[in-house]
């Protein structure tokens, strides 16, 4: 495996870390809350204590308190009201169907409802209301304050929906002495009553006053339509619709038969007209057989005459020549009678004619008749519709009329009356309430709980510090290299002790730690296996290409970085690798001290001067494979020494003879030694003082690594110290 730059590690071009699933994230972020209330467990239970003694203390000062208790029934609206809203055309006046319980509950509190409980009670009792501080009120809105604020109502059941909410209303009151509670209890009840019969006698006045002003209108409307109705009576001559049209349809029936019968006598007379005139021209010389001649008895006469002339006619004729004087005679007497045939056929026809004549005149007269009467039916329908609309309006408006008057009539009886439309079910019923103290002192320390495990995630929140490996990883997907256990060493002097305790295996002469694990331990040999383990790591960051030098640092000063790569270069050291450990912190150097050595020439000599090597590095007297390269004389800016150039010729220097070269470099986050020698070794390794850093510090310095594009090999984590974790 061969390390890795930061960009690699974090291809979206940042140093942020990549996003856990939401499982593990969630589990995380749960473990994280858990961590942060142990650490926080003192914290916790001092608030905790706090708050329930401070709940003890004052239910054991608090005095006892006396609620009373009553319920009102408050009648809705009444029946008069009720009536009244059902009347087409008329509102609904304002009472107390217009206002919810809610409302009616906020009403039932205001000042105006209780102003007579006020004034009562300072006039009663006024040590009631004594010692109330004023400021800047008056003494009445101090004693109402009181009063509202000790004084609750509310329903006694609660539905689904508004209609089904019950209308009884229980009162409480919370009083100091038990005087007080039933003084204040029995003045409240008896002004809700008052209240409640002064809004009924209200709403019945604004009824009658609705009621007068109403009035004049709905009789003015009522005479209005009687005149109207008389109007269209006396302009159409009728009573009612319905008569008139009755006597219209038989008058249409009527004419309606003897037209029909005009028409028949019509259809006749031109029949026989025609008949006659048709025979007359087929039968010029004869006589004709039409029934219109049929019924004339002179005609018929004249057919006889004729009929016996033609038999003298045809007797002659055996007798006589045609013409012989006989022959003639009885001819010209048949051709007379003839004529007068024919004369009578015209005056048949002109009968006829007549006749038709006066049929049509007839018939005419009557489809006029017909005429006029449909359009009489025509104008009567109209007319039928205004009447019945208007008589319907008529109608209305006197029933609205008598209801009205029914209705001011049973509102005037009512507001005559004195009865209460509120009830008290429940007379002032008096109970002494004193407060439970472990109920209270459980309470508080639910409450104290709460707040404690509020103001612990606070704190811990806010201070933002890294306190196990799990907080590494959630915030860099980089390695953890290793866990260095907790364990103190006062002073270098008993570090220097600790050093070839690490190579012989044997403990300082103080020794404690830490278990190697995740649960924190102070022994010895789990402090010098994790350097062990940490150089065993490193190896493993890079199979293809050894990592032959590393820069060690932190993110922040104080990290102990230098104490890392001391131990850790001796670690490395009694595995048999030729190491060289160098001082890079020119500001602050530590190693010297560490190991108890001189510091008058060493890593600044080399960079600036030609020193040989061997003149400078300091060899280990407790173990030969460890080499001590100091920083040596302090420059006011060390940083120009630091180029490129220079460390890579340091480099070139001192790499053929050691294994493995360690640089103790400054804080990433103060200087930029630690990039620039950096830039020139194998990798960098990040120590991590966990209690300590805080993960904006560490975010920062993977930025400015990023930046400057060195490659981390990973991070040391060193556990918190207990004072760490458990500080505030």
């Amino acid at each position: 495996m061969t390390p890795q730059p930061l960009q690699q590690l974090f291809p979206s071009g940042s140093a942020a870390p990549t996003k856990p699933d939401s499982d593990a994230e969630g589990s995380l972020e749960l473990g994280r809350v858990f961590a942060a209330l142990r650490r926080r467990a003192l914290l916790i239970l001092g608030v905790t204590v706090a708050v329930a003694a401070a709940a003890g203390v004052r239910t054991f000062l608090s005095p006892p308190t006396y609620v009373a208790q009553f319920e009102i029934l408050i009648q809705p609206s009444s029946a008069e009201l009720e009536a009244i809203s059902a009347v087409a055309g008329v509102p609904v006046a304002r009472d107390n169907r217009t206002l919810s319980l809610a409302d009616q509950t906020k009403i039932l509190t205001s000042p105006d409802v209780l102003a007579p409980v006020v004034k009562a009670i300072q006039e009663e009792q006024p040590e009631i209301c004594t010692f109330i501080g004023l400021m800047n009120r008056s003494q009445d809105e101090a004693c109402y304050d009181k009063i509202r604020e000790n004084l609750s109502i509310q329903l006694t059941e609660r539905k689904s929906t508004a209609e089904d909410q019950s209308r009884i209303f229980s009162a409480y009151y919370v009083g100091g002495t038990q005087e007080e509670a039933e003084k204040v209890t029995n003045l409240v009840a008896q002004t809700f009553l008052d209240y409640g019969l002064a809004s009924r006698q209200r709403d019945i006045q604004q009824g009658l006053d609705f009621l007068e002003t109403k009035l004049p209108d709905v009789g003015g409307q009522v005479n209005k339509l009687q005149g109207e109705l008389q109007t269209l009576r006396q302009q159409n001559n009728l009573i009612t619709p319905e008569a008139e049209g009755e006597q219209l349809n038989a008058q249409i029936r009527q004419f309606r038969a003897e037209y029909l019968a005009i028409q028949i006598e019509l259809d006749e007379a031109i029949a026989l007209f025609n008949d006659l005139q048709q025979q007359q021209q087929q039968q010029s010389q004869e006589f004709v057989a039409s029934p219109a001649l049929s019924g004339s008895q002179r005609y018929q006469a004249l057919v006889q005459e004729l009929l016996k002339l033609e038999s003298q006619i045809a007797e002659a004729s055996t007798l006589f020549l045609e013409n012989s004087p006989d022959i003639e005679a009885l001819q010209e007497q048949r051709q007379n009678l003839l004529d007068l045939l024919a004369r009578e056929g015209l005056q048949a026809q002109r009968e006829l004619v007549s006749q038709i004549r006066t049929l049509e005149t007839r018939e005419e007269a009557l489809a006029s008749t017909l005429a006029e009467l449909n359009v009489n039916v025509d104008q009567l329908a109209g007319v039928s519709r205004e009447f019945t609309d208007i008589d319907l309006e008529l109608k209305i408006a006197t029933e609205n009329l008598n209801r009205l008057l029914e209705r001011r009539e049973a509102l005037q009886i009512e507001a005559a009356q004195r009865e209460l439309p509120w009830q008290l079910i429940t007379p002032p019923v008096i109970t002494e309430n004193t407060a439970s103290l472990p109920r209270n002192v459980a309470l508080g320390l639910v409450l104290g709980l709460l707040l404690g495990v509020g103001l612990a995630l606070t704190i811990d929140t806010a201070k933002d510090r890294l306190y196990t490996p799990a907080d590494l990883k959630r915030l860099t997907p980089l390695p953890i290299l290793g866990l260095i256990p907790h364990y103190a060493l006062p002073d270098p002097a008993e570090a220097r002790q600790a050093v070839p305790a690490l190579a012989g295996g044997g403990p300082p002469g103080r020794a404690g730690g830490l278990s190697n694990g995740s649960k924190p331990s102070r022994d010895w040999q789990a402090f010098q296996e994790s350097f062990r383990s940490l150089i065993t790591n490193i190896r493993q960051v890079s199979t293809e290409t050894p990592i032959r030098s590393m820069v060690i640092s932190s993110a922040e000063p104080q990290e102990g970085k230098s104490t890392v790569a001391a131990y850790l270069a001796q670690a490395a050291a009694a595995m048999g690798e030729r190491v060289l450990l160098i001082d890079a912190d020119l500001r602050l150097p530590y190693l010297h001290e560490f190991f108890g050595l001189t510091n008058t020439v060493g890593l600044v000599n080399l960079l600036t001067e030609e020193f040989d090597t061997k003149n400078v590095i300091h060899r280990s007297k407790t173990e030969p494979n460890l080499f001590v390269l100091t920083t040596g004389t302090a420059l006011a800016d060390p940083v120009r020494l630091l180029s490129a150039r220079a460390i890579n010729q340091l480099m070139n220097k001192i790499r053929k003879n050691y294994d493995l070269i360690i640089f103790d470099a400054p804080s990433v986050h103060e200087y930029a030694d630690a990039a620039l020698i950096g830039a020139e070794t194998d990798g960098m390794v990040l120590v991590s003082n966990l209690g300590k850093l805080k993960s904006a510090q560490l975010e920062q310095a993977l930025e400015k690594l990023w930046i400057s594009k060195i490659s981390v090999l990973g991070i040391v984590a060193r556990e918190a110290s207990p004072e760490a974790i458990f500080q505030l």
